[in-house]
């Protein structure tokens, strides 16, 4: 189970090895990507500090993402290694909406809730940051035709590229610059 009592964590830490679940690392619905099988979180827990809750180990999973140039699906591996602080979270500390500069601390502290940290919250956060801005199944995509929509990865089509076809109120001014390179 990937939520933990504080309390249950033994001062010599504790050992959690898990076999991921979509439910458990609250992805049950998401749209933007899918939790495929064979998924492993294995870490140690040691508190630090009284409540500071320090969470080390390996996160070894495969999401499955949308191409956005083919729209084909494609695999994508997670296989990273997790060194994080949880510290309780106040409710008398002010979250204020300005922009803010965030100091290499700040990139490794999450905060929990209560007396349980939930371990689906942590690995469902490592899944997001993992995923790249630009989700595309190689660099090599041609996508997909924008007249016909026929993907240019596994067939060719007839249909003039867009580029070729040019605005047509901007016709005039070809004209002039093809004249002038002549």
């Amino acid at each position: 189970m990937l939520i933990i009592e504080l309390s249950q964590i033994p001062p010599e830490g504790l050992e959690v090895s898990e076999n991921l679940d979509a439910g458990e690392v609250h992805l049950a619905g998401e749209q933007s990507f899918s939790l495929g099988p064979g998924g492993t979180l294995r870490c140690r827990l040691e508190r630090v500090d009284g409540d500071t809750v320090h969470v080390r180990g390996h996160l070894l999973a495969r999401l499955g993402l949308e191409c956005g140039r083919c729209l084909e699906a494609f695999p994508l591996a997670v296989d990273q290694e997790l060194d994080l602080f949880y510290l309780p979270h106040r409710a008398d500390e002010v979250e204020e909406e300005d922009e803010v500069e965030l100091s290499d601390r700040d990139m490794v502290v999450a905060y929990y809730e209560g007396d349980r940290l939930d371990l689906g919250d942590v690995i469902r956060e490592q899944f997001f940051l993992a995923i790249p801005m630009k989700r595309l199944c190689g660099a090599e995509c041609r996508g997909r035709c924008p007249t016909c929509g026929v993907d240019r990865n596994t067939q060719s089509c007839a249909c003039v590229p867009a580029e070729e076809v040019g605005d047509p109120r901007l016709a005039e001014l070809k004209k002039i610059l093809d004249d002038s390179t002549h």
